[in-house]
């Protein structure tokens, strides 16, 4: 018997239906999985912040440690380490990273005998303070200071600082002052004598005072040529202590005053 066409066709037209279900559904086992990875890992991210967020002031308080210690990296001859202790402690306390370098320089530089300031933080809780101090040459007006540079500052207390030279001059004299000072200085020292007092008139005129006790005029003109005549003179004398006074200001001597006479004479060359 044959087949009714009706049927066979009926038939394939099943099975193609069949297949089509079976490619549409099975795309449909990957997309599933797929969502899940992405659950578990959105899932992860949402619990590692969550962790992380509680933690983060922990972490944070770790790294971020109150500086506690101070490390001083050099010694000093006039600035008192309890001074230098007393101005940090304000910024003690301060978080490591927080803590303003800046400022703490600017403060310890005001301090007068304070020159320059080096600052650096060392984790987890200290500071290293470098501090570079004044060298003191002389005394400057009597109430400040010289320093080897030429920069005039003004200490609290100048108690013992007597023995340094004491220079005078105008405002603004300071460098000339200084450097005339070391000029006349190396001329007096050959003879073993010792500059103790240098003075700029406002007229321009030069007055030494020699071993705390010899005042001397040099003038405003030949200053070497003048002051070298006086210790030419100064190593002939065998009695030299008694001089008291002495005046250069003359072209072609020197006039002398002795403590023991008391009686002025001119000395020639």
């Amino acid at each position: 018997m044959r087949p009714d066409s009706s049927d066979i066709a009926s038939r394939n037209r099943s099975r193609r239906l069949g297949r089509k279900n079976k490619s549409r559904s099975r795309p449909l086992q990957p997309r599933f999985k797929n969502s899940m990875y992405l659950t578990v890992i959105f899932s992860s991210l949402v619990i590692g912040s969550l962790f992380m967020v509680k933690e983060f002031d922990g972490i944070v308080r770790y790294i971020d440690r109150p500086i506690t210690k101070i490390k001083m990296e050099n010694q000093w001859q006039h600035i008192k380490e309890d001074e230098i202790k007393e101005l940090v402690t304000n910024y003690m306390g301060v978080g490591f990273f927080r803590f303003d370098v800046n400022e703490l320089k600017l403060k310890l530089e005001k301090h007068p005998w304070v020159k320059e300031v080096s600052i650096k933080r060392l984790w987890p809780e200290s500071l290293g303070l470098k501090i570079a101090e004044y060298t003191v040459i002389a005394r400057w007006n009597e109430s400040k200071l010289l320093s080897q540079a030429g920069g005039v500052f003004q200490p609290i207390d100048l108690t013992n600082l007597k023995s340094l030279p004491r220079l005078f001059g105008p405002e603004g004299s300071e460098s000339k002052v200084m450097e005339q000072y070391h000029v006349f200085n190396q001329i007096l020292f050959s003879s073993d004598l010792k500059l103790t007092s240098l003075k700029l008139t406002a007229r321009g005129s030069w007055d030494l005072e020699v071993n705390d006790s010899i005042k001397i005029k040099v003038g405003r003109s030949e200053l070497v040529e003048r002051l070298q005549r006086f210790t030419d003179f100064y190593e002939r004398q065998k009695m030299a202590d008694d001089i008291v006074d002495v005046d250069l200001r003359y072209g072609n001597g020197i006039a002398i005053k002795r403590l023991e006479k008391n009686l002025t004479k001119l000395a020639t060359r």
